[in-house]
């Protein structure tokens, strides 16, 4: 994957973030089991429906930023899931702290 990185011309810190994003799910840090609440389930299996639906943009020789995740997605997804159109809002309420919670890994520069 490096030399493909490497022929779009991005620098290894670019490389680094971007096979980070690309690998979004397989946290190799993860330190054992967590408790993931009844009431966030929904909002969870969103977030991981759309997982690799960023919208980003190109911040020059920063590389790429994750602005969020592609709302027309997020739709699909609770469509395909048949969440009640009453429970929308709600759940994008903790799909939002997901997302932005996300986004702030995504966009650490280190």
């Amino acid at each position: 994957m490096a030399a493909d990185f490497a022929l779009l011309g991005l620098s290894a810190s670019e490389a680094a973030r971007a096979s980070r994003a690309s690998q979004w799910g397989a946290d190799t840090t993860a330190s054992g089991d967590f408790e993931l609440w009844p009431e966030h389930q929904a909002a969870w299996e969103v977030f991981l429906d759309c997982a690799r639906q960023w919208r980003t943009a190109s911040v020059g020789m920063a590389g790429l930023w994750f602005q969020g995740l592609d709302p027309a997605a997020v739709r699909l997804s609770l469509a395909a899931r048949n969440v009640r159109r009453a429970d929308w809002a709600g759940l994008l309420g903790q799909l939002r702290i997901l997302e932005d919670e996300a986004a702030g890994i995504l966009n650490d520069p280190s």
